[in-house]
């Protein structure tokens, strides 16, 4: 018998970590490495200084969102972008079916890597509008975006935020560095 989004949330609250439920089956994904940290760490700094500019996204981190149902599947990206005009009330839960503005995937795991098609229809398919893929290995993102080509951004390449992000804007390879603050 398929296990739902309740039985994957028991799964959170009993402590499991790096989880996700796809098509009612648990998959369990391996742990982020320092790679997955940095692209968290440096597109978090770079998301923050262009949402406290313009204030009608905020971000949440690694929150499971059930974008099927009947089998449930329950993915976690990286970061999840939330409008404001809904309230701030993504905050306090572990597991929503509000769909974000923007999804942030990091394919920095074969699992994840792996997987990767899979969630990326999934979330055009649920009517995600916005998604940037960071791949660590092959240092590259790939833009999605409802109704336009699939683009893929170089290091040497700028990722904008668009009207998704007003403000928002970086230099590919600027994602992939160790931060700053960790060379000192």
């Amino acid at each position: 018998m398929p296990e739902s989004s309740q039985d994957y949330l028991r799964h959170l609250e009993d402590g499991d970590r790096w989880l996700e439920l796809v098509g009612g089956r648990i998959v369990r994904l391996s742990p982020p490495d320092e790679r997955h940290g940095n692209v968290v760490r440096n597109l978090s700094k770079a998301l923050s200084a262009a949402l406290r500019k313009e204030s009608r996204l905020y971000p949440c981190f690694e929150l499971a969102l059930l974008v099927e149902r009947d089998p449930d599947t329950v993915r976690c990206p990286a970061i999840s972008c939330f409008p404001l005009s809904g309230g701030l009330g993504e905050l306090d839960k572990l597991l929503t079916d509000t769909r974000p503005e923007l999804i942030v995937e990091v394919a920095s795991s074969n699992d994840r890597r792996e997987a990767m098609s899979d969630r990326v229809e999934g979330y055009l398919d649920w009517g995600v509008p916005h998604l940037w893929i960071c791949d660590p290995a092959s240092e590259h993102v790939h833009v999605f975006e409802q109704g336009q080509r699939p683009r893929m951004l170089k290091p040497n390449e700028y990722l904008s935020g668009g009207t998704v992000v007003l403000g928002f804007g970086m230099l590919v390879g600027e994602l992939f560095a160790d931060p700053a603050w960790l060379k000192n």
